[in-house]
């Protein structure tokens, strides 16, 4: 009897131990699942908010809640109506809420997962007390977003991109074989020929010696850049000058600085003088007066004038020819010169003897008067 009982307690030994081990085993896996998916089986919540998203974009329940990097909450439910999809988040503590808030569904990794995350906003802004009716923003899918790139990158491709990039190969290896064979500055200075290289060095050179020449102060720009001052008190005197002059100006000294003044006096006599200028060009553009006339569609003055110009080339082509007195008086010919110089010199002597002959008779006459 005893041999028959101990092999009986055995197995019943066995399998308590076993269905215990089962036990632990289920106990643990329940355990890791409630850690895991952030359950609230053995707690109370605290803090209820409700947000109507435009896309929850496979929000779940149990999903965690992030306000400031930390974890807040757990998403309690999620469910569709017409006015959008209504997420409901259950906070470990009161969230405040902000005027300016925002509210979006962020995925937690490519591979899948997503998280509604919160941010509160400015304190300073005013506060939203109805918790129940906020609103969130369309969340950002990185899969749709690159499902969009790959397919514009499709489509790019599809187009001539690959004909074109196959012309920029081709152009590159043409490039390639021209400065191999040393055409072209580049092609040059990675060729064997080292005539840009002396061109190089003696460009360098070059510089150095005008280096040298500037250290030494040679030149305007050695002057400006030496030791010796002379240049820069010249210069001084110079801004010195200008600032008096800007000063003399400013003040509206001078004829230049009248007109650059507040002092209106000289613009008043410009203007009054642009006007009259102005009067002076509608009476010329009139016909007004003798330039006007001149100056006017009229040609009665210009046919005056040209008539008067071809007598005036008549009488000097017949002083020319001798013509007339005045004529003869300009000729060459001398003996109406000479007629005229023989008659002035008969009234001279006639004169001469009058002047005379009138001398003596008035002698004559108080001599016989004092008889």
């Amino acid at each position: 009897m005893n041999r028959k009982k101990a092999p009986a307690d055995k197995e019943a030994a066995i399998d308590m131990l076993v269905g215990l081990f089962v036990t632990l085993i289920f106990l643990a896996l329940a355990t890791f699942t409630i850690v895991v998916s952030g359950s609230t089986l053995f707690k109370d919540s605290q803090f209820t908010i409700e947000v109507v998203m435009p896309d929850a974009m496979g929000l779940r329940r149990n999903d965690f809640v992030i306000s400031k990097g930390t974890t807040v909450g757990t998403v309690s439910d999620v469910f569709y109506a017409r006015d959008g999809v209504h997420v409901v988040a259950e906070l470990d503590a009161p969230v405040v809420f902000f005027e300016d808030y925002s509210i979006t569904v962020v995925p937690t990794s490519i591979l899948g997962g997503r998280q509604l995350v919160i941010n509160e906003g400015t304190a300073t802004r005013p506060r939203v007390d109805d918790v129940m009716k906020l609103e969130g923003k369309q969340p950002s899918d990185m899969m749709a977003d690159a499902t969009i790139a790959i397919a514009k990158l499709k489509n790019f491709l599809e187009t001539d991109a690959l004909e074109n990039l196959r012309d920029f190969s081709e152009d590159l290896s043409e490039m390639s074989d021209r400065v191999n064979r040393g055409e072209g500055t580049l092609g040059k200075l990675l060729s064997e020929n080292d005539e840009v290289y002396t061109n190089l060095n003696a460009a360098v050179a070059s510089i150095r010696d005008i280096a040298t020449r500037l250290e030494a102060g040679e030149g305007t720009l050695g002057k400006l850049l030496s030791s010796d001052d002379e240049v820069y008190t010249n210069l001084n005197a110079t801004v010195a000058n200008l600032r008096d002059i800007t000063t003399r100006l400013e003040a509206g000294e001078g004829t230049l600085g009248k007109l650059l003044s507040a002092d209106d006096e000289v613009y008043t006599n410009l203007n009054a003088t642009v006007a009259n200028l102005r009067d002076i060009t509608t009476r010329l553009e009139a016909g007004e007066g003798t330039i006007g006339r001149l100056l006017s569609a009229d040609d009665e003055v210009y046919t005056n004038l040209n008539a008067t110009v071809a007598n005036l080339r008549d009488i000097t082509d017949r002083l020319e020819a001798g013509e007339g007195t005045l004529g003869k008086l300009l000729s060459s010919d001398t003996g109406m010169y000479d007629n005229i110089d023989g008659a002035v010199t008969d009234v001279r002597e006639m004169l001469d003897d009058a002047r005379e002959a009138s001398t003596l008779s008035t002698f004559s006459s108080l001599l016989f008067s004092g008889f």
